[in-house]
């Protein structure tokens, strides 16, 4: 097919799904609130007041070369490996984290990345806390090399801010080993728990009992960047996600979670929460059961952890 009669099939069919999905949707999502911002709109924040740029991109790639004024923060000082690795970090650390990195309470913050899924764990760490001034990126680096900025290799020295996490975790966000022990135990045609690993992963490893396996890379087109919202809203229906419904999300770690949890976001889903221990939290306790691909039955019952 010619490339140009390709690219209007593509649309009309996109069209036609938008006009269908309107038609025959009977949920409500919310209509305001994005957490992206593309390549192009990137440009508006650069040098900006009370905006921050922050590169996720590793210590060696950032020195090779990131956007102008950007200050470099590795995912690592975002978490801590207690109980299991990579947990959400403490609000004193983040505090200082942001601080020393010129970020305070009402700085806007953009962040990018390079490998999908840095800059929305970012994101979702500092809503757990408190705090919304974040966006993210639309397909990271590649993105923004492919609109055409120049990088720089300088290093920007910021001027120390306040920056004041929440002490305790936002629940409307943030969900406990025993939350999803109680979901587990007490299934409900409301609350779907949304494994993202790979298919690999869970036919040689398994699930928590009761999960969709939905892995994070198909909320991206193949160029990394999130898919278009009414995709996304096709997608997740298609699979019996619901804006109405609570979704839980957790992969191996939450690290691949935080980018479902943005695209969910930006297609209008409110109800969404990750597991913060995920994984490696759920199967570092032998009660707790596994469902395995074979549909085998889980072994154990979930006990109380209070």
């Amino acid at each position: 097919m010619h490339r140009f009669a390709k690219t209007g099939f593509i649309c009309t069919v996109l069209l036609l799904a938008a006009i269908c999905l309107a038609a025959c949707n009977p949920y409500t999502y919310a209509e305001e609130g994005t957490l992206l911002v593309s390549a192009e709109e990137l440009a508006d924040y650069i040098g900006a007041e009370n905006v921050a740029i922050v590169d996720m991109q590793s210590a060696e790639d950032y020195a090779a070369g990131h956007v102008e004024g950007a200050v470099n923060i590795a995912l690592a000082d975002l978490m801590i490996n207690v109980p299991v690795e990579n947990m959400l970090t403490s609000p004193s650390r983040l505090s200082e984290l942001m601080s020393a990195n010129g970020i305070g309470d009402d700085t806007l913050v953009i962040a990018y990345d390079s490998d999908k899924n840095s800059a929305s764990r970012f994101l979702w760490s500092m809503m757990v806390y408190g705090n919304n001034n974040v966006r993210v990126v639309d397909g990271g680096i590649a993105a923004i090399q492919a609109a055409g900025y120049a990088l720089t290799t300088e290093t920007p020295t910021p001027e120390p801010a306040v920056f004041t996490a929440a002490e305790d975790k936002d629940p409307t966000w943030y969900v406990t080993i025993s939350e999803m022990q109680q979901y587990v135990n007490e299934p409900s045609d409301e609350v779907v728990l949304l494994d993202v690993r790979s298919e690999e992963e869970y036919l040689t490893e398994g699930k928590i009992p009761g999960a969709i396996v939905m892995t994070h890379l198909n909320n991206f087109y193949s160029d990394g960047t999130f898919k278009d919202t009414t995709t996304t809203k096709i997608n997740y229906l298609e699979a019996g996600m619901d804006p109405e419904k609570e979704i839980i999300i957790y992969c191996r770690t939450s690290v691949r979670a935080a980018p479902v949890f943005v695209s969910l976001y930006n297609a209008g889903y409110r109800n969404i929460r990750i597991f913060d221990g995920a994984w490696l939290e759920w199967t570092s306790n032998s009660s707790n059961p596994i469902e395995y691909a074979d549909n085998s039955a889980p072994q154990t019952t979930v006990k109380d952890a209070s």
